[in-house]
């Protein structure tokens, strides 16, 4: 019983130390370090696997070869300042602009012609994701408390799978 309980022990504490990380340091750089580890180990797990199924079939699975080198290079990236996820989370907010005007439009279709109530929670909806990440893009502060509230809630989250692990039966 103890040996299941061991896997989700550290992968709570593990969940909590991200957590607090993020919080304290910003999401982006530590995101970046997290997953770069992640890929790295992956990559490496993979190939490594890759590696015996060549030696003991004498073949080479093109498709696990290439995931195990990919993995390597993302998360190699991820180490320096080619690739961030500074870069998806711009992307993100660009495409949350898109949706957000795109609700907005749908909302005043429907309030004109179906459906008033949904019309109207959807351009509202529509406008608070334009508004948030028009905040994200320009102004670093939003970011930095979003980072900490980010970090917060996946320690939270973390402390509650300790604390299940440990009282589940």
């Amino acid at each position: 019983m103890k040996n299941k309980k061991l896997p989700l022990i550290v992968e709570s504490i593990i969940i909590i130390l991200l957590g607090v990380l993020i919080a304290i340091f910003g999401g982006q750089a530590v995101l970046d370090i997290y997953f770069g580890i992640i890929f790295v180990v992956g990559g490496a797990c993979l190939l490594t696997v890759g590696i015996i199924k060549m030696a003991t079939s004498k073949e080479v699975d093109f498709l696990l070869t290439f995931l195990s080198f990919a993995l390597l290079c993302v998360g190699i990236a991820l180490f320096t300042d080619f690739l961030t996820f500074a870069m998806l989370f711009s992307l993100i907010a660009l495409l949350l602009i898109a949706l957000g005007a795109a609700l907005v439009v749908y909302g005043i279709y429907n309030v004109l012609k179906k459906n008033p109530l949904a019309g109207i929670v959807q351009i509202l909806v529509g406008i608070a994701i334009i508004v948030l990440s028009i905040l994200w893009i320009f102004v670093p502060e939003f970011q930095t408390a979003f980072w900490i509230v980010m970090g917060i809630l996946i320690a939270v989250y973390g402390a509650f799978s300790l604390v299940t692990a440990l009282l589940k039966n």
